[in-house]
């Protein structure tokens, strides 16, 4: 693949993050706490798509969502927000099957660090995809 072809790639996964992450901020005003939830996880995934297609080339799609922190932080390399960024991808995935497949409700309290994890990995994303930094 080409940088070009590389770069409208992680943008068009940056896209995807953003409107995940903006549908998750309208949500949680709206307080439809679990679609936050949902969006939030899936800004977070995208955001990570971004990231690592920007910086690497591609990007792996496997059922084992966990990896995809893995990705990250192999991604990042040594920048000083790989262990962040990895974290926060981490906790989002791992709220995944509660919020997708559990019978329960998100609440407010499990929402909103949610959406902020998504909202720390989308701004990384914007910043190394847009901003080339």
């Amino acid at each position: 693949m080409t940088s070009a072809e590389q770069l409208n790639r992680a943008r068009a996964f940056l896209t995807k993050a953003e409107e995940y992450l903006a549908s998750a901020e309208d949500n949680l005003i709206a307080e439809r706490f679990t679609p936050a939830a949902g969006d939030a996880i899936h800004a977070g995934i995208s955001a990570k798509d971004a990231i690592a297609t920007a910086l690497t080339g591609t990007t792996v799609k496997v059922k084992d969502h966990a990896a995809a922190a893995k990705e990250l932080k192999t991604a990042l390399g040594t920048r000083p927000e790989a262990t962040n960024a990895e974290k926060a991808l981490r906790q989002l995935i791992s709220a995944k099957g509660d919020v997708e497949y559990g019978t329960a409700l998100i609440t407010k309290v499990k929402a909103d660090p949610l959406v902020r994890r998504a909202r720390s990995l989308v701004d990384l994303a914007i910043r190394i995809v847009r901003l080339g930094g």
